[in-house]
């Protein structure tokens, strides 16, 4: 019986520190003169922390299904804060997707590693990117952003390679083509999304031709670059040759594609993605 009841208070007391490992919470604020809507996690009881601000692939949203959530839970039970937001004309955004370009996303990163900054007791800043995401990451650092770590997540760093998801060269021309007479041009993804791209969202992808060599020139912080050799819409070279160019460490994620796992009921590859992302910023911003 007394063994028993030690096991069960052991239980006990595993499931409360689990359960209060963070705390989330929707917040909004500004950027662009518009109110941005993002989700805060902050680790229990913590006074001061480090944060990581997560940003989500092309069309997709804060949540990415059940992947950044997943993300956001291990950084948190390392003691590192996240802020994820939806960019224009995702998830909960009042916007047109005409204003999804990358000037925009980028604003809106900044302005939320500026109210991470202001609002909240943060000791040192990184930041997660997710395809598009980790152009956006690339970009920003290219432009002096003072961050301490990033982790990549098949970064989207490579037109050329990024022109095959809108049906190659040809068809990457025409859009653009009818995006300039029209104001914008009507794309179906791969994955069912309707999306209006902007005459801007084609001049933005022009404006820096190798995002990360442009990074590695200005910036030499620590880096981690995960991606799979199965990813079916960023290629693994380009990934590869990002976490090269960077001097970055690497992790393997194979076995899901470019979903991670995010998208999929078995969380091998999703756990695997967010334990890596967790140790890797805990060892460089705690």
């Amino acid at each position: 019986m007394k063994k028993l009841v030690a096991v069960l208070c052991a239980l006990a007391m595993l499931c409360v520190s689990f359960c209060a490992l963070a705390e989330t919470q929707a917040v909004t604020y500004e950027s662009r003169g518009i109110e941005v809507h993002a989700t805060l996690v902050t680790p229990d009881g913590a006074t001061e922390y480090p944060i990581v601000v997560m940003c989500h692939g092309h069309g997709g949203n804060r949540e990415e299904n059940v992947g950044f959530a997943a993300v956001a839970d291990a950084l948190a039970a390392k003691g590192v804060a996240t802020l994820r937001m939806d960019f224009p004309g995702c998830g909960e955004s009042s916007e047109s997707f005409q204003k999804n370009t990358l000037s925009n996303m980028e604003a809106d990163v900044t302005a939320a590693v500026a109210y991470a900054k202001d609002s909240l007791p943060v000791t040192k800043t990184g930041l997660f990117g997710y395809s598009m995401g980790g152009r956006i990451v690339l970009e920003l650092l290219v432009g002096g952003a003072e961050i301490d770590a990033v982790t990549l997540l098949a970064p989207a760093a490579d037109t050329a390679d990024l022109k095959n998801l809108f049906g190659g060269e040809e068809a990457y021309e025409t859009m653009r083509a009818e995006a300039e007479k029209n104001g914008f041009a009507v794309f179906t993804t791969i994955y069912g999304q309707v999306q209006e791209l902007s005459k801007e969202w084609f001049a933005d992808l022009d404006l820096v031709a190798d995002p990360a060599a442009a990074a590695a020139a200005v910036w030499n912080g620590p880096a981690l670059v995960i991606w799979g050799s199965d990813d079916e819409a960023v290629s693994p070279s380009v990934s590869e040759n990002v976490a090269n160019v960077l001097g970055a460490e690497k992790l393997d994620a194979t076995g899901e594609g470019h979903g991670y796992g995010f998208y999929s009921e078995d969380d091998a590859v999703r756990s695997l993605v967010a334990e890596g992302t967790a140790n890797f910023f805990a060892e460089h911003l705690k």
